[in-house]
């Protein structure tokens, strides 16, 4: 073999590689990666066709905790006709073990994401949370559009009424 069928085998192998799906996290264990706000533009994006909610939050947040199991129950229950669920929390970017722990506990399988900012002006203007409160919950229609926006003010948000937004964009 030639030493350029060599590097072409090679390069092709690796481009293989690259275009694989990733695997899932084993049993028992979530995937989380860190996002930061041209990345969640791009992951939006990503998912075009579906209806997107998306939820910031974190492990110190009360509203937050109450909220959350929530989300993943409507993730599992209206995902096959079309929604999408991302979690970014908002914890310190060395907290990805708890937050990890949390997501486990509470079997996350929504693309689950920490923020690089941790908490405060910088997370708040990179994902464009205007009153800076969590939790923060948007809904995005099928074709990427903002259709709705659930602000706190570091209170509780009416969980129905977010599964009657996802609903009607179902």
């Amino acid at each position: 073999m030639t030493p350029r069928a060599i590097f072409l085998l090679a390069a092709t192998m690796l481009l293989a590689a690259g275009c694989a799906e990733k695997p899932a996290p084993p049993a028992g264990e979530v995937a989380l990666r860190t996002i930061d706000g041209p990345g969640l533009a791009t992951t939006i994006a990503k998912h075009r066709g579906q209806v997107v909610l998306l939820d910031f939050w974190a492990t110190w947040c009360g509203p937050c905790l109450e909220l959350f199991p929530h989300t993943m129950e409507l993730q599992r229950r209206l995902g096959d006709r079309g929604l999408a669920v991302i979690t970014i929390s908002l914890d310190d970017p060395d907290s990805g073990p708890a937050v990890r722990k949390f997501l486990v506990r509470n079997t996350a399988t929504a693309e689950n994401f920490l923020s690089p900012y941790g908490v405060g002006p910088a997370a708040f203007k990179a994902f464009g949370i205007e009153d800076g409160a969590l939790p923060h919950v948007r809904i995005y229609d099928r074709q990427g559009k903002l259709e709705r926006t659930f602000r706190s003010g570091g209170k509780t948000i009416d969980a129905k009424e977010i599964e009657r937004t996802v609903e009607k964009l179902l």
